[in-house]
């Protein structure tokens, strides 16, 4: 014969269950501390209030509402569940399948999404774009940290936050450089591989695509950068003597444009800009993006002596389809011109 419980005992097995459970979260290893509600703190290695000075530090909206976040290396998720209370929607993604992440998900019924991936298998075809992408803690473990950093690019449609440990204060000079580790050297940790100081991580960053960066934070060992996709100083109205009178390949020299892999380069070739302007000062955008030119001068051919070509990477994250194309040098903007850019294929 069955016994069916009483009220209390049902009330007294919830509760024990409950207290199990508890117990499971709070025990084990745990990197983040993470505030599960209830007076439930995760006792993490960074303590809940190191890691919301990080946040904070981070400059993000309050209201991150209708905005998509990718967390690059979410490892127990703080920022991935931050976000998403902040109104994101998130997407976490890590190289494994870290255990505490799913606990700490399942006890915030948070609705942030995870797929197991490295970041060099991420990318906009498979994997769409973001407004806001964190690639916080991961550049220093990468073999390929340039790659890693275009594939970030691509990725991002707005801003990302890349963060990572840097040598600076191990380093003397201003000039950029970046170490190498062959076994445990950083850490005792097999897999570090790579420290910048501060100015190469912001070099290469912008050399990954990104069109400015800015200083977060700062300290001994650690530093973090807001990376733009766009710069915050273009000018509202054309200046009629600065003007693009053809876009060409910049490779093939003809009107044949991929958007991305070999033979992705553009050939700006403009009037009215002063011979003075140096490439760091250019500004370019195609298709919305903005990106550092990689040539402001003279073209080659001395017939058109009177020009100046500009050439300039396709920004990565943009699709087939016509686009336009337009810079801007102190103050004046030049007109748009529109090309059409196509699937890679073979010329």
């Amino acid at each position: 014969m069955v016994r069916l419980m009483s009220d209390r005992e049902l009330r007294d097995k919830v509760r024990q269950v409950g207290i199990e459970q508890n117990e499971m979260l709070l025990s084990g290893s745990w990197w983040h501390s993470i505030d599960l509600g209830h007076g439930l703190v995760t006792p993490g290695v960074h303590s809940l209030a190191e890691l919301q000075g990080i946040y904070a530090s981070l400059d993000l909206p309050e209201d991150l509402s209708g905005k998509t976040l990718l967390d690059i290396g979410c490892w127990d998720g703080f920022y991935s569940f931050e976000t998403e209370r902040c109104g994101a929607r998130v997407t976490a993604v890590d190289c494994w399948r870290p255990s505490n992440f799913f606990a700490a998900r399942e006890a915030l019924k948070s609705k942030a999404e995870f797929h197991e991936l490295s970041v060099y298998e991420l990318g906009k075809d498979t994997f769409g774009s973001f407004d806001i992408v964190l690639f916080m803690g991961v550049l220093y473990h990468l073999r390929h940290p340039l790659l890693a950093l275009e594939n970030v690019c691509e990725l991002t449609s707005d801003f990302a936050i890349i963060e990572s440990h840097i040598i600076d204060k191990m380093r003397e000079g201003d000039e950029p450089a970046m170490e190498f580790y062959e076994f445990d050297e950083l850490g005792g940790q097999y897999d570090n591989w790579w420290a910048p100081n501060l100015k190469c991580m912001a070099q290469m960053t912008r050399s990954a695509g990104f069109a400015r960066v800015e200083l977060l934070f700062r300290n001994d060992t650690r530093a973090a950068i807001k990376a733009y996709r766009r710069w915050n100083d273009k000018p509202e109205s054309i200046a009629p003597n600065l003007r693009i009178l053809d876009v060409l390949n910049a490779t093939t020299f003809n009107h044949r444009f991929p958007y991305r892999g070999r033979n992705s380069g553009l050939s700006i070739w403009a009037e009215g800009l002063a011979e003075t302007a140096r490439r760091w000062e250019v500004r370019v955008e195609v298709g919305g993006f903005e990106i550092h030119p990689t040539y402001v001068g003279p073209p080659g051919d001395p017939q058109y002596s009177s020009l100046t070509q500009i050439n300039v990477p396709i920004p990565r994250g943009l699709e087939p389809g016509q686009t336009s194309v337009c810079f801007w040098h102190d103050g004046k903007l030049s007109n748009d011109f529109e090309i059409t850019l196509t699937e890679a294929t073979r010329w």
